[in-house]
């Protein structure tokens, strides 16, 4: 199973090391979301009056992935679990290339950088100078819902996949523009039973809003300053441990 990026995020947030941290004396080597180019803000659509329709949006959804091959933007992530009053927020900033390369530097609750190689994933939590390494492909079959970390550009397979029904459509605003809402459920009964719900709009096609309730948690997505396809060097997605960091390397399936 694979879940829009958005979803993702939170599962790599905060990452159990065996051991308790120790202060970091050298810092990663890191790229700053700041060395990418700037990019282009993503295509706005004359304002139209056709019926929004699944075959529609699936359409205009697939026109918006095949212009995007870098994406770099910024998140917020609010958590709640039922039963209580606290939501946490996670916040950062993203930068992605197709397939599977990206970089999320996390800033609040704490500094964190996750990078996807192609190879493996990592994780680097700043404040125990802990690195977790894992192979991509093992990390994706047991983390079923956290596979979508990959999945920018791929909006349009989504409603492929999933049982999709569009939920709430808005009157067209001054700019003439709707948004709209998608619900997405599985389509054969799993371990893993969700409704994820993508909002977006008729000028870009682009979902910048995610909801996903699974289990007792209700997790809320936002993406903001979208910019498309950057120019990112290739050492964006590469990570060396710091010397002095403790390393733990997930076992690799025989």
């Amino acid at each position: 199973m694979r879940i829009h990026l958005g979803i993702g995020l939170l599962l790599l947030t905060t990452p159990c090391f065996s051991k308790p941290g120790k202060a970091p004396k050298n810092a990663a080597s890191t790229v700053a979301a700041s060395t990418a180019a700037a990019g282009t803000e993503l295509s706005a659509l004359a304002p139209s009056t056709a019926p929004l329709t699944l075959e529609y949006i699936s359409q205009r959804f697939a026109e918006t992935d095949g212009k995007i091959n870098t994406i770099k933007t910024s998140f917020r992530q609010f958590v709640r679990l039922d039963g209580s009053d606290t939501v946490q927020t996670v916040e950062g900033d993203v930068l992605f290339k197709k397939p599977d390369l990206i970089r999320l530097t996390h800033k609040i609750p704490e500094p964190q950088t996750v990078v996807s190689d192609g190879t493996y994933l990592w994780v680097h939590r700043n404040s125990t100078n802990q690195v977790i390494q894992t192979k991509l492909e093992a990390w994706r079959k047991s983390e079923p819902l956290a596979q979508g970390v990959l999945d920018f550009g791929a909006s349009a397979d989504l409603l492929q996949r999933y049982n999709t029904v569009i939920s709430t459509v808005s009157a067209p605003g001054p700019d003439g523009h709707r948004t709209f809402e998608l619900k997405l459920t599985p389509k054969a009964k799993t371990a893993d039973e969700f409704v994820l719900t993508l909002k977006s709009d008729t000028k870009t096609f682009f979902p910048r809003e995610a909801a996903l309730r699974v289990g007792r948690a209700s997790i809320r997505s936002l993406f903001e300053n979208v910019r498309l396809n950057p120019e990112l060097p290739p050492e964006t997605f590469k990570f060396t441990p710091p010397s002095d960091a403790d390393l733990f390397k997930s076992p690799e399936p025989k």
